[in-house]
């Protein structure tokens, strides 16, 4: 038994050469997929059949794509999406976490997050991406 299921997956990684694979994107097509699929079974909610099965099926032509090319610029535009509400996540749980001993400016210019710490009386502030001097009060 244990000889059947290497020569099986002998033969499964043998057919995925050339294949994209499986990925972040992919991962998260598939449990968003799953997560809506069994909301469907709730009866207001059966609308969201098509969406899900939609996500489980083109999951799996992404991982069986051998056009690696386009699932790469996919993938690229899928981690940029997710960095920018990560990102902005992190951000508001680092500013409450500093909230006693900093404070945060935001750059007029270009909205660079900045961050001083508190009791330091009058001082100026340079953006670090483009170099805007700011003059702010930091009290505590």
């Amino acid at each position: 038994m244990k000889q059947w299921f290497q020569k099986f997956a002998y033969k499964v990684a043998g057919w995925m050469q050339g294949r994209y694979g499986y990925d972040e994107l992919s991962r998260f097509l598939s449990i968003g997929g799953i997560v809506l699929l069994l909301l469907s079974r709730f009866p207001r909610l059966s609308m969201l059949y098509l969406p899900a099965l939609a996500a489980i099926i083109w999951s799996s032509i992404r991982m069986y794509s051998k056009n690696i090319a386009k699932r790469q610029k996919e993938r690229a535009w899928y981690l940029k999406q997710r960095s920018k509400i990560t990102g902005a996540f992190s951000l508001t749980k680092r500013r409450w976490q500093d909230r006693k001993t900093h404070k945060y400016f935001k750059c007029q210019r270009c909205g660079a997050s900045m961050r001083v710490p508190k009791g330091k009386g009058k001082i100026k502030i340079t953006c670090p991406k483009c170099g805007l001097n700011l003059s702010t009060q930091s009290r505590h």
